[in-house]
């Protein structure tokens, strides 16, 4: 990946969300220490997040999957897109060079649990085909442009990762 300080602004953010975006994504210790303070939001006031009342203002979904090492269950907050009855998550982390710690967890078990507002489901994690993800990238990308920004910035191709609902939690 390239410096943080290297990367050009891209043309669809203005200087303010540039400055912005590239604080957010300053670390993986910053990224790690937000996404734990959005699941406590989430959990707190979680109304509205699945259709874009989050902090990133899309749609935004709990993620509940079992830790490779630990065993312990590992909630990470991530922006979606609906498809169907499948919800279709992106394994970004940013653009640095190591995929999020989920697309391991979820490689090793596929089995999660997602949280849409209070709506509660049980899941199973693929990854989607080649063709699905020819498919999926442009909308994907359409709503949520850093991700292709992102991926520019790595050889590392992004997870593209459909989860299954398989019942109630």
């Amino acid at each position: 990946m390239k410096n943080r300080e290297q990367m050009e602004k891209p043309d669809f953010l203005s200087d303010e969300d540039w400055e912005t975006l590239k604080a957010q994504t300053s670390s993986l210790e910053r990224i790690r220490g937000d996404a734990k303070g959005d699941v406590a939001a989430y959990l707190a006031n979680p109304e509205g997040w699945s259709t874009g009342g989050g902090p990133s203002g899309l749609p935004t979904l709990l993620l509940t999957c079992v830790g490779r090492k630990s065993g312990e269950k590992r909630t990470t907050p991530l922006v979606f897109m609906q498809n169907g009855e499948e919800m279709v998550i992106v394994g970004s982390l940013a653009g640095y060079d190591t995929h999020p710690a989920w697309v391991f967890n979820l490689k090793a078990n596929p089995e999660c649990w997602v949280q849409r507002d209070r709506d509660k489901v049980t899941a199973v994690a693929r990854d989607a085909t080649a063709e699905e993800r020819e498919a999926l990238w442009p909308k994907l990308t359409a709503m949520f442009p850093p991700w292709g920004y992102f991926q520019e910035q790595t050889d590392r191709p992004f997870a593209v990762v459909i989860l299954s609902p398989t019942g109630p939690a």
